[in-house]
């Protein structure tokens, strides 16, 4: 009788996991026919013709090309400055997908960009079914597959894509590991969750922090303290190995120990008096002695501008504020937060068929999107994306059981995204690696307010 009770509870996520699998393939189809019907153009690259096939332009989408031609033409060593300004991370991926053809290897990129998001999604949510928070499974998986900004930066030249996936693979096999709670099975998802969250930080650096978080908390809640050293040993190793082969290469071909030497000249942009949080192209900054290499420049940068916050609390924390609304911004830039603020999204795929956009295109339209009642309308989808953030991952809190650690690792890929932009840049680029996470969250606050307040839990195991 016991049994017949388990299969009969089991079903239901058996179908819905089936479910989850055919929109997956749906959605992949669907953008397996946009990419090969994407117009073909030409652009310029290092004074050469570069065709674009299959894919479109994201907002670095010149210098991450740029720096595959260098790769291609040069060898892994070039010496290229786009390669140790900028992380060589992705255009070493692209020249790793550019083995199975040259001449299509942008088709190749958003293939296999969106290939990975599907895929991504499906696990998630597949895995979700399997706990208590069966019936948020749904909801989360419609909001991230077919969230227009998400899934269509799976076709565009840009990593964001995919680490939304990465992370959502990531914490997908943490949920597996800890239902199943098998020792070998432990051992090889932190092996494989390692090698995700170093893939991760050798296509960005920023991303390091909260792969190491992600997995040292892991660790602490399977094996405790006592084992904990050896592990925290070996997942580091494995997660810093990635970028130090990016080190490895700056240092082979222009001498240069470090991943790049972006870092400082970044943070300098968005400090000092005349910044306003985002990006711009003069007056901004702090004063800052440099000397020595474009290394240690960039280290200078780094130390200054952290002494600025430090010794300017007032004026960072205004900058800090204005950087959080630019993060979680709308996409359509229209001034809301009381100056006009020029994001990096205007690429976005989202843009060329969004109805709001197309409303703002015309004289009557553009007063609407553009004015009062287009600002209200803004602050009200920052404040209510954020609030459902914060009340979904208070929901999961309170269950003090598995949910609640599922809880807190979106909660730590969310607020250390954030973070970096508060001393960084604001940008809503910036927030799609996290989106699926932030989706997430937003899909348990959401269910949760349409059952009256009560989260739909379902009986299932607990973390110990």
């Amino acid at each position: 009788m016991a049994s017949k009770s388990k299969r009969a509870r089991l079903a239901p996520a058996r179908n819905l996991s089936k479910s989850f699998k055919y929109w997956a393939i749906v959605v992949f189809v669907i953008k397996l026919i946009i990419i090969f019907n994407i117009d073909s153009v030409n652009i310029q690259i290092s004074g050469r013709i570069f065709p674009l096939d299959g894919i479109w332009l994201g907002a670095d989408g010149e210098n991450y090309i740029t720096g595959y031609d260098s790769l291609a033409r040069e060898g892994i060593y070039s010496q290229a400055g786009i390669l140790n300004y900028w992380p060589a991370g992705y255009p070493l991926l692209i020249l790793l997908l550019s083995l199975l053809g040259k001449s299509w290897v942008l088709t190749t990129l958003s293939i296999a960009q969106s290939l990975i998001f599907s895929f991504s999604a499906y696990l998630f949510a597949a895995q979700l079914t399997k706990t208590r928070l069966k019936k948020f499974a749904y909801i989360s998986f419609i909001l991230i597959i077919f969230n227009p900004t998400l899934s269509l930066s799976s076709i565009v030249v840009g990593y964001e894509s995919l680490l939304a996936s990465g992370f959502l693979v990531a914490v997908s096999l943490i949920i597996k590991d800890i239902l199943e709670k098998t020792n070998k099975g432990f051992v090889q998802l932190l092996i494989i969750n390692s090698l995700i969250f170093g893939l991760l930080s050798f296509t960005q650096p920023r991303m390091l922090f909260a792969g190491l978080v992600i997995n040292f908390l892991w660790a602490y809640i399977r094996k405790g303290h006592k084992i904990v050293p050896y592990i925290l040993i070996v997942t580091s190793v494995i997660i810093l190995f990635f970028p130090a082969t990016l080190i490895y290469r700056n240092n082979k071909a222009v001498g240069i120990n470090s991943i790049s030497t972006n870092l400082g000249a970044t943070m300098n942009i968005g400090a000092g008096e005349n910044a306003n949080g985002g990006y711009m192209q003069k007056d901004y900054g702090v004063p800052c002695k440099l000397s020595g290499t474009a290394s240690e420049q960039d280290s200078q940068r780094v130390r200054c501008v952290l002494n600025w916050y430090a010794t300017n609390p007032a004026k960072a924390t205004v900058l800090f504020y204005k950087k959080s609304v630019y993060f979680w911004s709308p996409w359509i830039n229209n001034g809301f937060a009381g100056e006009v603020f020029t994001g990096t999204m205007s690429r976005n795929p989202w843009l060329k068929i969004s109805p709001v956009t197309n409303i703002g295109n015309n004289p009557d339209g553009s007063k609407l999107v553009y004015g009062a009642v287009g600002h209200i309308f803004a602050w009200l989808w920052l404040v209510g994306g954020v609030s459902l953030l914060v009340y979904g991952y208070l929901v999961l809190y309170r269950q003090k059981s598995l949910e609640r650690f599922i809880g807190n690792i979106a909660l730590i890929v969310v607020a250390s995204n954030w973070a970096i932009s508060l001393i960084s840049i604001g940008d809503h680029r910036f927030r799609i690696p996290i989106m699926g996470m932030s989706l997430f969250l937003q899909a348990i606050g959401l269910k949760t307010l349409f059952n009256g307040g009560k989260a739909p839990m379902i009986d299932g195991p607990a973390l110990r």
